[in-house]
């Protein structure tokens, strides 16, 4: 009765704090990530502060938790289909292509995303906050990573850039690409005269030119 008793308390700690971290999601990417305070969450939850602390340390503890799930849920639609192709070369293409596709359709996503890099572009506020992000960073490999490893062992790929650091330069160029066209790309046609859409494609072709062996020479 005491261990049934102890596993029933427990899952109603953990479904309570998912609820506060789902709540605050809601918020967050309603609202935005600058315009949500502590008070605002625990009123939408309906929770007091003495709770929510009891479960988390800090406004930013939450805040990194929304994170982890948001990459987790936008990583999870992107991969949802297995990338086609021949090689490792087209299902990279592939898989860009859904990138594309998701990050408009998820364009919350993207946008939360992009708050949290300009919240947290020096640190990560403490060490434990950033022991937990980079632990979970780690966790997981990069869906990049294991198709530019196949392209370079079937030849489809360059072969003499570290696939870690091709991974990252590609993942970094996409998303930044991205966020700028689906959250400002309005402003920048009209500002500069090309649509968003023409600018994504082209960093799709410039990405998937510098990734094929031609590129070395």
């Amino acid at each position: 009765m005491n261990y049934q008793w102890k596993k029933q308390l427990e899952e109603h700690r953990n479904k309570r704090r998912e609820d506060i971290i789902q709540g605050a999601q809601q918020l967050f990417i309603e609202r935005g990530l600058y315009s949500v305070t502590l008070k605002d969450i625990v009123e939408f939850c309906g929770v007091s502060k003495v709770t929510l602390y009891k479960y988390f340390r800090s406004f930013d503890e939450i805040v990194i938790e929304v994170q982890i799930n948001v990459l987790t849920d936008f990583w999870r639609a992107v991969t949802n289909n297995l990338p086609e192709g021949n090689n490792g070369f087209e299902k990279i293409g592939h898989l860009l292509r859904q990138m594309i596709g998701t990050s408009k359709q998820y364009a919350s996503y993207v946008r939360f995303i992009a708050m949290f890099d300009t919240k947290y572009h020096e640190n990560y506020a403490d060490e434990f906050l950033e022991g937990r992000f980079i632990s979970f960073m780690r966790s997981r490999t990069h869906p990049y990573y294991e198709l530019l490893e196949e392209g370079i062992r079937d030849g489809s790929i360059r072969s003499d850039i570290e696939v870690q650091i091709l991974t990252f330069t590609l993942s970094n160029v996409v998303m930044a690409t991205l966020q700028r066209m689906i959250l400002r790309g309005k402003v920048l046609h009209l500002d500069q005269g090309v649509e968003p859409d023409v600018v994504l494609d082209h960093m799709l072709d410039m990405a998937l030119t510098f990734l094929k062996p031609q590129a070395l020479k």
